[in-house]
């Protein structure tokens, strides 16, 4: 049992909603029901000895608007984190291999904070103690606030405290928890470790040969140093089958197959199949605890090994096999054909060849009840989520990374803490996870949306607390949210973020609007930086590009960047057009919750509608462009020309005409009006690349020069689908098609969800990142188009 030592006592006179909730957990991963839960009335200095973890929860209420900055004190912690209202303005950095100085976060992280409007903050503390100190040293925690800018420290008054946080709050902590649960590859550093959560237990099963020579670690790309070849199959949405190849490094010549079932009491079987392997290959098996968490690990026989997390229930895997125990490893030779790691001791390799095919039939009969002939189409969809699908304790609930080979906690220890969240990426995953895992949507989708800034908006990234405080990224969060909602009917989720998508909104509407004509920008400016005076306030012209997205978009080849006021000198006819489609799906979400703003979201809508029609409608070419303030058009077209159809800025004559002229046209958007390709060249044939086929760039392609995208598939899609005439209904259905043979293209032949697709006919593999969830926003579409969503 824990030993506790309560140094802030509770006042006689507080009545239960003063104060904050303190819940200590047995075990480190603040996991099933507390051990103890009691009330503090100040964040002074908080003190507990023994072993576990401890949360401290409510809300926190300011006394005035501005600017707040947070000192926190950590002792004997071996992860600690601290969130106001999702800003992480507190670390003890021991997400990092060096253990370094906070301070060295100064300028990235989200400290200080700006209360705009809303008073009442979710406050969130995590601490998982150190637990190789003596039971009966503390684990300690202090907190104090200086307000909107002063230069006094001081105590957080019991006032400000509130022991609950908001009903949405609530309901947001209980699926987080919920999802936190059972054995999947949680661990975004390599899909050989197959995690138990909560337990943090990790088994991980590598690949030798003869000499030793082992593949230890690996993702799904062949590309950042990843030598390995992966093959992965299906992941299922509801993490009851999973199963990949891999092998072929430059050192093991070896190719087998992985696949696992688990049960909802968390019993797995494994089964690893050799495909091609010479004499001497074996699976090499090693356990321990990820994320700084406890445990024992015991080899007892060459056959069995038990592992028990600190506070949770040993349990022991069997493994079925010719074994020979190498130091801390097991070997296993795959002479003798394939073998079985399970929590079943009675697993033998023909139960679970049996119980592997039942599991992997369930979930295709899954699909093909629900997709019928777009089963195939769904089921890739879903793979680009799960095989994404991650938990890293720096975030609330799991989250789907744009890919495995992507991580901006550089340094991360063990490698168990890398990931990295991308505003529209990862709110365009939350669809995809969402098609057939509503929970794991939401709890990415919340994350994605809680990451947002100290300025209000969400970053272009966020990682271990540090984030692109300069610049955001398209705004997507509130059409995301409308399609969510439309299938699901979860109003608790609009009312938790929807003061972050209005704070979004504004930030827009203060910082990204360029004069005289008050269209959006693009910009760069980090307002921490300047606050703190850490850190570089811009990144210029190159930093308004990586805020449109588009990074290396030829529509912002060129330099116009206001160095003085941090804008691009251009309005922006794709960031415009979505942020009134951000008001529009806001208005229609605040009438499904009855908040007052719609008729002032509707007049946003309205009022840059009229924008886009008046100022960014190109007569001369026939579509929307670009335009600089002195009034010329800047005629670089990519299919953010179509995004002003999201709020229906064009008449139904100039949408047809911009379908005609532009999206089935083989000599610019490429897209065959049968929706097969028939009559393109070689070099545009599957369509919509990222800058139109007549444009300079196009030939020799590059990232956003040409390359097709997801992202731009689903916008172009929405923006089609608010038309009903019957050549615009044609160009929809032909786009649709075409890019979701492209993306099943690549996943019939390589099992890849690519980050980019090559626009020529011979493209036989990604050209960008090879597994990228959001690649698969291109077979989305079609699910969309024929009512699967």
């Amino acid at each position: 049992m824990l030993r506790f030592a309560i140094a802030t006592l509770l006042a006689s006179t507080v009545t239960a909603d003063n104060g904050l909730t303190v819940s200590m957990y047995e075990n480190g991963a603040l996991s099933g029901t507390p051990s103890k839960t009691y009330t503090i009335t100040s964040l002074d200095k908080v003190s507990e000895s023994g072993v576990g973890s401890i949360s401290i929860t409510g809300t926190l209420t300011f006394p005035i608007l501005g600017w707040h900055n947070f000192t926190c004190e950590f002792a004997q912690t071996s992860l600690a984190m601290v969130w106001v209202d999702g800003h992480m303005v507190c670390t003890d950095a021991k997400h990092y291999q060096d253990w370094r100085d906070p301070k060295q976060l100064r300028g990235e992280i989200d400290n200080p904070i700006m209360v705009r409007e809303k008073k009442d903050l979710a406050f969130r503390v995590h601490l998982y103690r150190n637990s190789s100190i003596p039971a009966s040293t503390a684990t300690t925690f202090s907190m104090k606030w200086s307000l909107n800018g002063s230069s006094s420290i001081t105590s957080i008054p019991l006032s400000a405290m509130t022991t609950e946080m908001s009903p949405s709050e609530q309901e947001r902590e209980a699926l987080q928890k919920e999802v936190q649960r059972g054995w999947g590859n949680w661990n975004q550093h390599s899909i050989l470790d197959i995690v138990k959560l909560p337990d943090s237990a990790v088994l991980t099963t590598m690949l030798c040969n003869k000499n030793d020579d082992c593949i230890t670690d690996t993702r799904i790309e062949l590309d950042r140093g990843n030598d390995c070849y992966v093959r992965v199959g299906m992941y299922a949405g509801d993490q009851s089958y999973t199963q990949f190849y891999f092998g072929q490094s430059k050192t093991v010549s070896g190719n087998v197959s992985v696949e696992y079932t688990s049960t909802e009491t968390n019993d797995l079987t494994m089964l690893i199949t050799p495909q091609t392997v010479e004499q001497g290959h074996k699976i090499r098996i090693a356990g321990r605890f990820a994320w700084w968490r406890s445990g024992e690990y015991t080899i007892v026989s060459g056959n069995e090994v038990t592992f028990q997390g600190t506070g949770f229930d040993k349990f022991t895997m069997y493994i079925q096999g010719n074994t020979t125990i190498n130091g801390n490893f097991i070997d296993i030779s795959l002479d003798n054909g394939p073998i079985t790691i399970s929590t079943l001791k009675s697993t033998t390799v023909q139960s679970a060849r049996s119980d592997l095919t039942a599991a992997h039939e369930t979930r295709m009969n899954y699909l093909r009840t629900t997709f019928k002939d777009r089963a195939e189409v769904a089921l890739a969809i879903e793979a680009s989520a799960m095989w994404n699908l991650v938990y890293v304790p720096l975030e609330n609930g799991p989250l789907f990374p744009v890919s495995r080979n992507w991580n901006w906690v550089h340094g991360s220890a063990k490698g168990d803490f890398d990931y990295v969240i991308f505003d529209w990426d990862n709110l365009f995953a939350s669809l995809l996870g969402a098609l057939t895992n509503k929970k794991l949507g939401y709890s990415n989708f919340i994350q994605a949306m809680k990451s947002k800034t100290s300025d209000g908006f969400v970053p272009n990234y966020a990682a271990g607390g540090m984030k692109s405080q300069d610049r955001t990224e398209p705004p997507v969060g509130a059409k995301v949210l409308e399609e969510l909602y439309n299938r699901y009917g979860d109003k608790w989720l609009v009312e938790l973020v929807f003061d972050d998508l209005l704070d979004w909104q504004a930030f827009f509407l203060r910082e990204r609007l360029l004069e005289p004509l008050n269209l959006v920008c693009l910009g760069s400016y980090n307002v921490v930086a300047a606050k703190t005076h850490e850190g570089s306030t811009t990144a210029g012209m190159q930093g308004g590009r990586w805020e449109s997205g588009l990074d290396n978009s030829p529509m912002y080849d060129g330099e116009f960047f206001n160095s003085t006021t941090y804008k691009m000198m251009l309005y922006d006819v794709g960031m415009t057009s979505m942020l009134a489609q951000e008001a529009q799906s806001l208005a229609y979400l605040a009438d499904q919750i009855g908040r007052p703003e719609k008729q002032m979201l509707l007049d946003r809508a309205a009022h840059f509608r009229a924008l886009l029609a008046d100022n960014l409608w190109d007569e001369k070419i026939g579509t929307f462009s670009n335009k600089f303030p002195n009034g010329t058009f800047y005629e670089r077209i990519s299919p953010t020309t179509f995004y002003p159809l999201q709020v229906r800025a064009a008449t139904d004559e100039q949408a047809d005409s911009m379908v005609t002229n532009w999206l089935l046209n083989k000599d610019r958007f490429c897209i065959s009006p049968t929706g097969d390709s028939k009559g393109n060249g070689p070099d545009c044939y599957w369509g919509l690349p990222s800058i139109q086929a007549g444009d300079p760039a196009f030939p020799p392609l590059g990232y956003w020069r040409g390359y097709v995208w997801g992202p731009m598939a689903q916008l172009t899609y929405w923006s089609l689908k608010q038309y009903n005439t019957t050549i615009v209904n044609q160009g929809r259905k032909a786009m649709t098609n075409q890019l979701t043979s492209l993306m099943m293209s690549q996943w019939n032949r390589n099992r890849h969800i690519c980050e980019n697709y090559g626009p020529h006919q011979n493209t036989t593999d990604c050209t960008g990142t090879q597994f990228y969830h959001w690649g698969a926003l291109t077979g989305m579409i079609t699910l969309m188009e024929e009512q699967y969503w």
